[in-house]
Formats: C-alpha cells, structure tokens, sequence
C-alpha cells in the first residue's frame, strides 16, 4: 500500500512538476505545437497576444496564416528539410499579424520523435525580438546616412577638380570639330585627316563617360546593391580618373601598378570605390604641405583574397594616433576641414566586404592596407 502511494505520489509531482514548467514556457514565450504536416493543433495565449488572431482561427490552419512575405522559399524550404531530418531548427522569423502590422521573433523548432526516429509533431518556441530587430534597422539606417553623407563630402571636395577634368577634353572636342569643319568647308578634309580627328574625339568621349561614371557611382547610395564580381583595374581607374586635376593642381605625382586585368574582387563596387576615394583624398590632403608629394597604389594577388596598399610620402602616422584615427569622428584636420567619419566609415564597409583595413606599422611611409575577399564570404 504504501509502495502504491509512493508511486502515484511520485506520479502527481512529476505532473506538478510538468504543469509548472509549461506555465513557466507560456509566461515567458510564444508556443505554439502542429502535427506532422505542420498543422498548428495548439497556440497559448502569447500566441494569440502577438498574433492578433484567436485561438480559433489559428487551430487547423498552418503557419502561413502569419506569414510576411519577408523569406524566400528557400528560407521555408531548408527550415522544413531540417525539422523534417529530426534536427532542431533555430532562426529570425518576420511574421505578420492579423491587423498587417510586422513582428520578429527569433524561433525553436523541436521535433518530437517515434521510436523509429520520425517526427510526429513539432513544438515551436519564440521570444519577441522586435523592439532588438527595430533598433539595428534603426543603427543601419543611420550608418547608411553617414556614408552617404561621408560620399558627398568627398563629392564636394574632388568637385572643382571635376569640373576641370570635363572642361579640358570638351574645350578639346569642341576644338576639333571646329578645326574639321573649316577644313570641310575650304574643301581639305582627306579621310585621314577625318580618322584621325573622330579618333581622338572618341577618346576623349570615353575619358569623359569615365569621369562621369565615377561620379555617379560615388554620388549614390549602393548600400543595397549587389555584390559581384568587379575587375579592381577598372575599378581603380575609374577612381582616379576624376581625381587627377586635384593631385596635378597640389604637384602630387599618383602612380599606380601594374594590375592583372583577370584580377577581380566580390565586392560592391560603388561602396568599395567610396573607400578607395576616401584614402585617397586623406594621402592628398596630408601631404599637400610636404616638399616631396606622390601616392603609390599597388596590388597584390594573395591567393584568396587581393591586398591594395596606398602609400604616400608622409612619414607614417604616430604611435599614438593609429587607434584613435580609425574611430568616428576623430580627424588630425584642421576644424571645418574634415568630419572625421571617413576612414571608420571605410573600415565598416571593408569588414561588411569579409575584409580588413589596417595600417602597415613596417613600412616607412604612410601606408594603408585593403584586403578584399576574390569570391563570396561570410561578412561580418
């Protein structure tokens, strides 16, 4: 008798102990439990609270009812293939509730097994993460306005010298076509005289096509753009190619090396550029003082990844300097001269590349070094 009590006393706390736990999961999270085929057989009333749907109108449907439009199929496909194998599934889902508003929440997917290792049901576990998913969209937002601004600046800078890189070759077109025109006209204009004529014009147009394609890629947001292969040659031409009127009017000889053509990085290319323009513009601005002024960009081939080190003719940064320098808003430039967001800006785009930016403490100049993934990789 007493050995009966034992059991159904042991029985009874087990089911206590079951009970409280089950509160417990339902005060903290949203639970919800479906059948094989993912048909939702129970919610609780977090469930419900998030939702906005009733417990009626969720039983027997499946979890498509709250579905956002957010996720991809492939998204849906391997969350269902890894349940489905038995394993645990964990992850960020956006769902829409009844009223069309969004929520997040960061999902467990326990399968319950047969004894032959099959899943029968599926319990899923969530915790409201929105109010977290809200603030990084927020700090994004904000990182991509000061990009963009940190862009513009850069944009305000080169702009003089802009405009005199288009003026030259349009006063030279112009120039020509003027010239070929008398020359028709006076009954001189042999077709060598026409070839040689529509040559340099063209040449001249492409100059200018690149001038303003580096603009237009500096100017935009490609925040959201894909990333792809990009040739680092063209890239890098492009760059300089409506940088040099600026370098020419400070004496600043740019030299850069010889690129393999096949050479290309993953990348965004309008983000990448912007890094690339803003080193640039902080080699030029550093030593416009100095009697001895030239950059060097060379490039190197290291396997999977390709290194890009712009040195120029100052003498290193200080000990002291080389932390702070790559902090916001920490600038060596004169008030008014600088925002001091370029290099922390650049570094957050080169480590969202799956690369780094860092100084070369070995070499005798001043020296920073881009490393760029060649193929796709994880970013941080």
């Amino acid at each position: 008798m007493s050995d009966r009590l034992t059991v159904e006393e042991q029985l009874e706390r087990t089911e206590k102990e079951v009970d409280d736990l089950r509160r417990a999961l339902d005060q903290s999270s949203i639970v919800a439990l479906t059948d094989s085929a993912g048909k939702i057989t129970y919610v609780n009333d977090k469930f419900c609270e998030i939702s906005k749907y009733s417990r009626e109108e969720l039983i027997g449907q499946n979890h498509r009812i709250i579905n956002s439009g957010h996720h991809s199929k492939a998204f849906f496909v391997d969350l269902w293939e890894t349940i489905a194998s038995g394993k645990i599934w964990k992850g960020e889902v956006k769902n829409k509730a009844k009223d069309g508003t969004y929520y997040w929440v960061f999902t467990t997917i326990v399968p319950f097994l047969t004894s032959k290792g099959r899943p029968f049901k599926y319990v899923a576990i969530r915790t409201d993460i929105t109010d977290q998913k809200t603030s990084q969209e927020q700090i994004e937002a904000q990182r991509a306005a000061l990009i963009h601004s940190e862009k513009m600046a850069s944009v305000g800078e080169l702009a003089a010298g802009i405009a005199h890189e288009l003026g030259n070759p349009l006063a030279t077109v112009r120039g020509r076509m003027e010239f070929l025109k008398m020359q028709v006209r006076a009954g001189n204009a042999p077709p060598e005289t026409v070839l040689q004529t529509a040559d340099t014009v063209e040449q001249l147009c492409d100059r200018m096509a690149s001038i303003i394609r580096g603009m237009k890629a500096l100017s935009r947001d490609g925040g959201n753009d894909p990333f792809q292969k990009t040739q680092l040659g063209d890239l890098l031409n492009d760059v300089l190619g409506f940088t040099t009127e600026s370098f020419q009017k400070h004496g600043i000889k740019v030299h850069l090396g010889a690129i393999d053509g096949r050479l290309a990085v993953w990348c965004q290319e309008t983000q990448i550029s912007q890094v690339f323009v803003n080193l640039i513009n902080n080699a030029k601005d550093a030593i416009k003082p100095l009697d001895e002024r030239w950059i060097r960009i060379d490039v190197a081939d290291r396997g999977t990844d390709v290194e890009i080190t712009i040195t120029d003719s100052g003498k290193g940064i200080p000990k002291e300097l080389r932390e702070k320098i790559m902090q916001p808003f920490f600038t060596t430039k004169p008030m008014g001269k600088g925002s001091g967001l370029g290099l922390s800006v650049s570094t957050a785009i080169v480590e969202n590349h799956g690369g780094e930016l860092t100084i070369d403490e070995r070499s005798p100049n001043t020296c920073f070094v881009v490393r760029l993934p060649k193929d796709q990789r994880q970013s941080s």
